[in-house]
């Protein structure tokens, strides 16, 4: 079969518990850091995939793949608590295992950054996982670091769209209008005096 997905596959190569697939596909999806990040992933759930060996799965990528690596989840991924998943290289091959949390930084370093897995080796603990480079505390600060940056671009954004922000006029003032002197009265008509009615009689 040919994988063709947009994001970094997700590959199911075991399909004796299906509950323990829905598991870590929720770990893979989960946000990190507070919701500052996730892994981008395509889950493909294929029986085809069944059994087959990381050459196989590398061949069966389509040659127009944007992505840098491939995911899988295999028996061990199903198995163990920390559901340490198997990433493999396309370009060289190179395989190491990954606990889901720290997904995110290796597909970011790898697809973004353009660094091989063979690079991260020396980040692998113990136990043969890899928890981040600088293990489980480098990738905090790393988190922190995101944290700081983001809340630094958020302030900016905020500051720059208040300056650009334009200014509303208020109401243009009123309009004085003169007052109106009051009226004056007019002068009062002189008296004439009443001329009788009747002219007087005389004897």
């Amino acid at each position: 079969m040919l994988i063709e997905t947009e994001l970094t596959p997700l590959l199911r190569t075991d399909f004796g518990d299906d509950e323990a697939w829905q598991a870590v596909r929720a770990a893979v999806a989960a946000p990190v850091g507070g919701g500052l990040v996730r892994a981008d992933t395509e889950a493909v759930d294929d029986r085809r995939l069944a059994g087959l060996t990381s050459e196989q799965i590398v061949a069966s990528v389509g040659p127009d793949a944007t992505y840098a690596v491939v995911v899988v989840a295999d028996r061990r991924t199903m198995a163990e608590a920390e559901m340490p998943l198997l990433v493999i290289a396309l370009r060289d091959g190179a395989e190491l295992r990954c606990v889901p949390e720290a997904l995110w930084a290796l597909l970011t370093d790898a697809g973004v950054r353009g660094m091989g897995l063979a690079e991260f080796l020396d980040d692998v603990g113990p136990d043969g996982l890899f928890r981040g480079v600088g293990g489980p505390h480098g990738l905090e600060r790393r988190l922190a670091a995101l944290a700081e940056l983001r809340g630094a671009a958020a302030a900016h954004l905020s500051t720059s769209q208040a300056a650009q922000r334009p200014e509303i006029p208020g109401p243009p003032p009123a309009a004085t209008v003169p007052s109106r002197p009051a009226p004056q009265a007019s002068p009062a008509a002189p008296s004439v005096p009443a001329r009788p009615l009747f002219p007087p009689t005389t004897d």
